[in-house]
């Protein structure tokens, strides 16, 4: 079926919902946390007082309610994993649909929980959509893109991201409030239901396979000539220096993003300006995702003049700086230099680490063994986010010591780990040189 732009354009505003989700659900708990466990008061919802059924909140400690945030990677791991499978079996748009169908089942679940064992299950359904739905949207946009317009696309699903994010963390100022918080966690159902509306009026891509064809799919991919595509054992127990030393750059860089701490920043940002800005500091992280957009959009202009290394190790660098004047920042109760910092710190990741990890995977791996290396590189990627959400809140209350002004000291551990990831990943494009020369 022929397609016009205005179609094609509606098909992929259509698609990147599926990555919103994606950002709803990182900071959908951020701007209510106190809320949620119970560390507020505030007036109770009107609408509470007639449905006895369901708690004002949830009571849980900061290390409980880390494990419910960042349980939601454990969901996006499975998912990512098991997308091309799905896809397989389902086509895209029925993928689309499996992946909108449980963030909606999730959605609920977390919405209308009232113990933190049915929130970590809602959450884990949601991380299982967005991990089907995150993998899947960048290979529909290129199957429906033409080509003058596949790197705008692609920058557009960054951004519908960042919308996300931008109205999780604008719903939590009318919702904030015993009881009225679930109403911000039940807002991804409606954009399910859209999702789910929408996939009956948009087609397959144009192009038909048979049984056959979608099994071998990926091997049309290899040149002729080239070796055949490499599974993940053969990817982990090759002997050929260019996959070995390819696959250290990028278990380098997964790991680079997420140990320098920006997932737990996006996760808890409420929650680690308070000491600084108290009541105000939902408007400081709203502040911060608006000014992210236009961020997002910077790394497709710079790109081809910097090149990936660069942009990988100097945003990495600023980064190492920013959490060390953030630390300082929140100890000393000094808001322009927080907030300048952290404005600093999650720019410096949207320009380099954030998309710059992803686009260095062809760069370095051989084309045979791009997919496995990609689903390594996703499976670390989504493990280590884990660990640093569960770990954050609770490392943060060890190292302040319960003092208040203390809990920027863990950023001066991020500062750490971010100079140690520039270091690892200059090394590691060192020793692929040696192949690649």
């Amino acid at each position: 079926m022929a397609t016009t732009p205005l179609r094609t354009a509606l098909t992929a505003c259509w698609t990147a919902l599926h990555t919103t989700q994606y950002g709803l659900a990182i900071t959908s708990l951020n701007g209510v946390q106190a809320a949620v466990t119970c560390g507020t008061g505030g007036n109770v919802g009107a609408h509470s007082l007639s449905v006895q059924r369901l708690k004002n909140c949830i009571s849980m400690t900061p290390a409980q309610f880390g494990l419910v945030v960042s349980i939601f990677t454990l969901g996006g791991l499975i998912g990512s994993l098991s997308a091309t499978a799905i896809s397989h079996r389902l086509g895209r748009i029925g993928t689309f649909r499996f992946a909108a169908i449980t963030v909606l089942l999730g959605s609920l679940a977390v919405g209308t929980a009232n113990s933190i064992a049915v929130m970590i299950a809602g959450r884990i359904l949601v991380g299982l959509g967005c991990g089907v739905g995150t993998v899947t949207v960048p290979v529909f946009l290129s199957e429906i893109a033409p080509p003058s317009i596949k790197r705008s696309l692609g920058i557009m699903n960054q951004v519908f991201i960042v919308i996300g994010m931008l109205i999780a963390q604008s719903l939590s100022f009318p919702f904030a409030k015993p009881y009225l918080w679930r109403y911000v966690l039940i807002a991804s159902t409606g954009l399910a239901v859209v999702q789910l509306f929408g996939s009956f009026f948009i087609h397959e891509p144009a192009t038909e396979k048979s049984d056959a064809d979608i099994a071998d799919e990926e091997s049309l991919l290899v040149p002729t000539g080239e070796p055949a595509l490499l599974g993940i054992m053969e990817l982990l127990t090759s002997k050929d220096a260019r996959v070995t030393r390819g696959l250290l750059v990028v278990l380098v860089t997964q790991l680079s993003q997420q140990f320098c701490g920006v997932s737990p920043v996006m996760y808890f940002s409420t929650r680690i300006l308070t000491p600084v800005f108290k009541n105000n500091s939902r408007l400081v992280a709203l502040f911060i995702v608006i000014l992210k957009i236009p961020i997002t959009i910077l790394p497709a202009f710079l790109i081809e003049r910097l090149g990936t290394r660069r942009l990988l190790l100097i945003p990495t660098a600023v980064m190492s700086l920013a959490a060390l004047l953030l630390a300082f920042g929140i100890n000393n109760d000094a808001p322009a230099l927080s907030i300048t910092s952290i404005f600093l710190f999650v720019s410096a990741f949207s320009i380099g680490l954030g998309p710059v990890t992803w686009v260095v995977l062809p760069e370095v791996m051989p084309t045979h063994a791009v997919t496995a290396a990609g689903s390594v590189g996703v499976a670390l990627n989504w493990s280590a986010n884990f660990c640093m959400g569960v770990a954050f809140l609770p490392l943060q209350q060890w190292m302040s010591g319960g003092n208040q002004s203390g809990e920027g000291n863990i950023f001066f551990v991020l500062a750490v780990t971010c100079l140690i990831a520039m270091l690892a990943m200059k090394m590691a494009f060192k020793v692929r040189e040696r192949v690649a020369l």
